[in-house]
């Protein structure tokens, strides 16, 4: 396939460019994917650079994941070799590689909100407050910090630029003694959470950027490195740049160098989180580029539409690029077709019916659902047209919060767990006997009840009275209570709440295991919302596991009653789920609504109030003076927002809003409309019904909870019908699907042992060692054992002196593979590289990444490298041979490439042995015969427990290898 191939002639012209840096201006729909994919290839099909050498950076890991299938589909095999990926994950990889250049330790791992929050609670009886005093919620108030600190970050402040502030303050007419006491806290809030990071070896999100950032100014030789690797950089949506991440790309890209900028000051909504337009704006000056290139021809709108949004953000002159430049950004469309139309309405509640009435009447008249979307400014205003629509039958998707502790299992464990820690509330200790956990009867609780009023007693003092009288239900919850608090004794807080789920306390099933039972014999809305129970288990047992990752760099306290000292209350544990049907009308904010596309768009409630400038973050507010300085009016952004959600409409977009509150206070519809529109929009309120009980049941519907409606499908099944699977989950699947359903769908996993921790350390330093020889770089024992050092963590194991042990071991592991790689050049094509492989007939997506390919004299190894102990070399041969995860990488190649790989080998890198093995083309082809199989099989639901299992694939087996079936 031609690079050039369907380009239109800008875009081949900003394809085609080859020495310094270019910035492509690609306004809405106009192809920009298309162009950053077609460069990539014709840079590499031209000679101009090897598929190494080009870095393609994005903000989303969807947008990564789309460049990598789109450039394999045009580069084949070579697309492989070229990076692409997110910038968290490029800064994460430097941090990785290159911390040790700055004495930053990384083993404590990257931090959630969660491990945020604990870790500095950790440190927050060691700071002195001038202002804030004792708090009854320390960690909700810590939370708040913690969001706060995160909101300093985006400004690119830190913690020493906000002390240097601080220190400068004094008293005046706007600035209290109060005010400053304030900030002097907040000030050693900040410190300490940096000081805390560093100590435990810890980073966060902001860290994977600015940490680099600091590195490459520090050590400039590893940012002239870096700059020798990759001779391309590729930056997709530009305008979404953060100070830091764009002084990142400074650091890698001199002026003049070949920084390739793909972007759309129109389309710059994300300055809440950070972004700097300015970026964009000044990109011409500071990179010395002449002319930019405007991709202008739309694949996506008809032309009304475009003149609409155009009409709208020309009002941003004459700070947009269109006029500092000389640029012509107006879009034309493929063709004439597009309608644009607004309608007023008397009321919200009127608002509402009628477009949940035109979209149910668009449904009846042939409309598929997925092809319309309801936008708004707010989620509050989406969740009444999820109840609206819900109300009739309509199918939609909406991604709202939903908290775990709705769910009747997860609170009653709560309760059950403060009541083991002798936390007692008798109405607790009520929920926790007449529950899944309890077991009891309402009639026998009574006796209890009873007993515990004639006696004047607590209710476990009468529990246990009526169980001595011998009553069989108080009897075993009393076995039960006495059994938790033994296992509380010795079980850290995680492992005691699994018990307390899946392992029976008395002569009957546990709660999960029922619950599992339940599941199986069930179907449709009692299967699913049981499936829920255990992603909220899972959730909640990832809560506590972030709490004691956290102990475990500092205190080291695991008990339950440590817990419940930090989280007396529930944990706020709110998720983010789509609710409703994923192929259902999409109910999106402009915000979630960027990069996609709907031939029919309602913009809805687009008054004065819902669409005027807001200020972000809550109680605690950025000084002006360290906030991102933004010399543009709030309203730019505003309007840029209207021109996204405009552009999402393919052949029709419908602007909306009510002209009066409920309560028949008058609301001003938004100026954006009038610009859009080019006139003041029409007034005329749209009919409403004449029947006055739809009328007052519209007023009431407003208010109906938006209950949960679960999604008809399983984990791995998507609304587009394909299934989408690891290799892994595909080979735990294929050895037992019982046990895959228990991991994989229930969520029942088994916590992550020092023999995963130890084989993910040992394949990042292949991996660096690697990248190193790819890149031309000789490299350093040294390094590498420093590396394995500092990213070394003892989670896991059991003693300090088995910690000891694994250490010891991973450095002479190490140092064999560094000796042994030394006497054994390799050319390598691709390490550590996402797989993606689609089988259409089964409709089968699967997603991997292989440790490793070389180029032979007989074509190309795949190999993938363990750290077992596995000794037996004889054996290794069929073992390479009859792998799973080796023959699905091959069919992998096959299907990208064309290529058979000449070879495919398991390497034990802990012993030093090797087996390689040749597939043949009836091996692959039986293999993907296979996965065919497995696909029907999953698609059917069929869990049945295969005779003699040897039981999932777990995270150490990935890389540690176990059991006479390895993989």
């Amino acid at each position: 396939m031609n690079d050039l191939d369907g380009l239109n002639d800008a875009q081949s012209q900003a394809v085609t460019h080859v020495a310094g840096p270019l910035l492509v201006v690609a306004g809405a729909g106009t192809g920009k994917t298309k162009v950053i994919t077609s460069r990539i290839g014709y840079l590499i099909s031209n000679g101009h650079a090897k598929a190494s050498e080009i870095l393609a950076l994005t903000f989303t890991e969807k947008a990564a994941r789309e460049m990598s299938e789109r450039l394999s589909g045009l580069i084949g095999w070579e697309a492989l070799s070229v990076s692409t990926m997110t910038f968290n994950a490029f800064g994460a990889q430097l941090l990785g590689d290159y911390g040790v250049h700055i004495g930053r330790k990384t083993n404590g791992g990257l931090l959630n909100e969660t491990q945020k929050a604990l870790l500095l609670m950790q440190r927050y009886d060691d700071i002195t407050f001038k202002y804030y005093g004792p708090q009854a919620d320390t960690y909700g108030f810590v939370s708040q910090i913690i969001e706060y600190i995160g909101r300093l970050q985006n400004a690119g402040v830190s913690a020493s630029r906000y002390n240097d502030f601080v220190a400068k303050l004094v008293k005046n007419e706007e600035l209290s003694s109060a005010d400053i006491a304030e900030q002097h806290d907040l000030s050693s809030l900040y410190s300490t959470y940096e000081a805390a990071k560093q100590a435990t070896g810890t980073y966060d999100y902001y860290d994977q950027l600015a940490l680099p950032l600091e590195i490459l100014r520090r050590q400039p030789h590893l940012a002239a490195r870096l700059r020798r690797r990759y001779k391309y950089i590729l930056v997709d949506e530009y305008q979404d740049t953060s100070p830091v991440q764009d002084a990142l790309l400074r650091e890698l890209v001199p002026p003049g160098g070949n920084l390739f900028a793909v972007g759309d000051d129109d389309q710059a909504i994300y300055g809440f989180r950070g972004a700097d337009i300015a970026n964009i704006l000044d990109f011409t000056s500071h990179y010395q580029v002449e002319i930019p290139v405007a991709l202008v021809q739309n694949y996506r709108s008809g032309q009304p539409i475009l003149d609409a949004a155009y009409r709208l953000i020309v009002h941003n002159n004459p700070e947009r690029l269109e006029t500092k430049l000389g640029l012509n950004k107006r879009l034309i469309a493929a063709d004439n077709d597009g309608i644009v139309v607004f309608r007023a309405y008397r009321s919200p509640s009127s608002e509402l019916s009628a477009v949940t009435q035109d979209l149910q009447q668009r449904l009846f008249n042939g409309t598929k659902a997925s092809d319309m979307a309801v936008l708004a400014r707010s989620n509050d205003k989406l969740r009444q047209y999820a109840t609206s629509l819900r109300q009739r039958g309509i199918p939609f998707a909406i991604s709202t919060a939903v908290n775990i502790f709705e769910q009747r299992e997860l609170i009653q464990l709560w309760y059950a767990l403060n009541w083991t820690a002798n936390i007692v509330r008798e109405e607790a200790i009520g929920h926790v006997a007449m529950g899944p956990y309890g077991g009891m009867k309402a009639s026998e609780w009574r006796e209890v009840a009873d007993t515990a009023r004639a006696d004047l007693s607590g209710l476990e003092s009468a529990l246990r009275a009526v169980a001595d009288d011998g009553q069989e239900a108080a009897q075993r919850l009393v076995v039960k209570l006495d059994t938790w608090r033994e296992w509380a004794l010795e079980l850290s807080v995680g492992e005691l709440a699994y018990r307390m789920v899946f392992e029976a306390t008395a002569d009957e099933i546990p709660v999960g295991l029922a619950l599992r039972e339940r599941a199986m014999a069930s179907d449709g809305d009692t299967q699913m919302r049981i499936f829920r129970v255990f992603d909220d288990l899972a959730r909640l047992f990832g809560q506590m596991n972030d709490y004691l990752t956290v102990q475990e760099l500092t205190t080291g306290d695991r008990s339950l009653a440590g817990y419940l000292a930090v989280f007396p209350v529930p944990p706020s544990l709110e998720v983010s789920e789509t609710d409703g049907e994923a192929d259902g009308i999409q109910l999106l904010t402009v915000h979630a609504s960027k990069g996609l596309e709907f031939p029919v768009v309602f913009l809805v409630n687009t008054t004065e109030t819902a669409w005027r400038e807001r200020s972000g973050g809550g109680g605690l507010v950025v000084p002006e003076q360290l906030q991102i300085t933004q010399d543009l009016p709030g309203v730019h952004e505003q309007r840029r927002l209207m021109y996204v959600a405009a552009t999402r409409a393919k052949t029709e977009l419908v602007i909306t809003a009510p002209v009066a509150s409920e309560g028949g206070q008058k609301q001003r519809v938004s100026q954006l409309v009038t610009e859009l529109l080019g006139a003041e929009p029409e007034l005329s309120i749209e009919p409403e019904s004449d029947d006055i009980v739809d009328k007052s049941m519209q007023k009431i519907q407003r208010y109906a909870p938006l209950q949960s409606q679960l999604p008809p499908h399983l984990p791995y099944e998507k609304a587009d019908g394909w299934i989408h699977l690891s290799v892994s989950d595909l080979y735990a699947y294929s050895r037992d699907p019982h046990s895959f359903m228990l991991e994989k769908i229930l969520k029942l996993g088994e916590t992550a042992s020092w023999k995963a921790a130890f084989g993910v350390l040992i394949h990042a330093v292949i991996q660096t060692y690697y990248e190193a020889v790819r890149d031309g770089i000789s490299p350093n024992k040294s390094e590498m054992m420093e590396l394995v050092r500092t990213k070394w963590s003892t989670r896991g194991f059991e003693t300090p002196a088995q910690a000891e042990a694994g250490l010891k071991l991973a450095l002479s592991t190490v140092t064999s593979f560094y000796e042994r790689e030394q006497a054994t050049p390799r050319v390598i094509r691709a390490i550590e590289h996402p797989l993606s492989l689609e089988i259409p007939e089964a409709k089968l997506r699967i997603s991997g990444r292989i440790d490793a390919m070389f180029d032979t004299a007989d074509g190309v190894e795949i190999r993938d490298f363990k750290t077992g102990d596995k000794r037996d070399e004889d054996k290794l041969g069929d073992a390479a041979r009859d792998s799973f995860q080796l023959r699905t990488y091959a069919l992998g190649l096959l299907d990208l490439s064309g290529q058979v790989p000449a070879k495919v080998t398991l390497d034990y890198v802990v012993t030093g042995v090797e087996g390689s093995a040749t597939l043949s083309p009836v091996i692959i082809k039986n293999h993907r015969e296979k996965l065919i199989k497995l696909a029907a099989g999953l698609r059917a639901h069929d869990f049945t427990p295969k005779a003699g299992s040897p039981g999932h694939q777990s995270l150490a087996e990935r890389y540690y290898g176990l059991g006479d079936d390895d993989e």
